[in-house]
């Protein structure tokens, strides 16, 4: 069996666990629920903006929003990863298959990417209601959502990594979201730094200060080595967590 067919494999089980899983739909209602909402107010109140551009009023709130919801959504989605095989005694059975362990780890990676990308896909909707708005800028609008797609992605290795700590999938989900959140707040400690050095190495080490750049409509070359520097980081640790059963 070749790699890539063990890959293909694992990942089709596990894509196959997640839709057959009521979490799934869950986490889907309420994140369409709370974006839904938030979208029909910007929507709303930029109408009442006379000087702010659909970008300023409805687009940049709702990705920003969409991403800060990701942080408790991802832990939710990654809990079970690893904490489940463990606590069920099926993890020893996974590594004696001839999959190697990034092989595994990637594989159930791209599996919650592809849950993830199942909860996203029904925010499409907002470019349709913005093109009838008289919005034009799709420039902007694919800038935002390769961001957004590259932040959850770091999410969930993030939290795939915390799900490899633990057969506990409580846990799991608070370790993430604490890693996550404290990611969140380097921002807020390099804005009240009193050196600026200092200030943009905690920015450059933040996620949301990589996102807001897409956003804006600019990808920046930076960026795009931080989220690859940053997966690749996190499958390092989670392949080391799996590695430390066996000392």
């Amino acid at each position: 069996m070749s790699s890539l067919t063990g890959f293909w494999i694992l990942y089709k089980k596990e894509v196959k666990d997640f839709f057959f899983s009521p979490i799934l739909y869950i986490l889907t209602a309420l994140f369409c629920a709370i974006i839904g909402w938030l979208f029909f107010n910007y929507l709303v109140l930029s109408k009442e903006a006379t000087t702010a551009t659909l970008t300023g009023a409805v687009l940049s709130p709702i990705f920003g929003n969409m991403n800060f919801i990701f942080l408790f959504m991802a832990p939710l989605l990654t809990m079970r990863c690893f904490a489940e095989e463990k606590k069920m005694n099926t993890l020893d059975l996974l590594f004696h298959s001839r999959l190697g362990n990034i092989q595994i780890i990637l594989g159930k990676l791209f599996a919650s990417f592809t849950a993830a990308l199942f909860m996203l896909s029904f925010t499409l909707v907002f470019p349709i209601v913005l093109a009838i708005s008289g919005y034009s800028d799709w420039l902007t609008v694919t800038s935002a959502y390769f961001g957004l797609l590259l932040s959850v992605l770091c999410y969930l290795a993030v939290g795939i990594f915390a799900s490899s700590l633990t057969e506990n999938q409580v846990v799991s989900a608070l370790v993430a979201f604490s890693l996550l959140l404290g990611s969140m707040l380097l921002v807020m400690s390099a804005n009240a730094s009193q050196n600026p050095l200092v200030g943009q190495i905690l920015s450059y080490m933040s996620i949301p200060f990589h996102y807001e750049a897409f956003v804006r409509g600019a990808i920046k070359s930076y960026s795009l080595i931080f989220f690859l520097s940053f997966l690749s980081f996190f499958t390092f640790l989670t392949r080391e967590s799996l590695e430390s059963r066996n000392w």
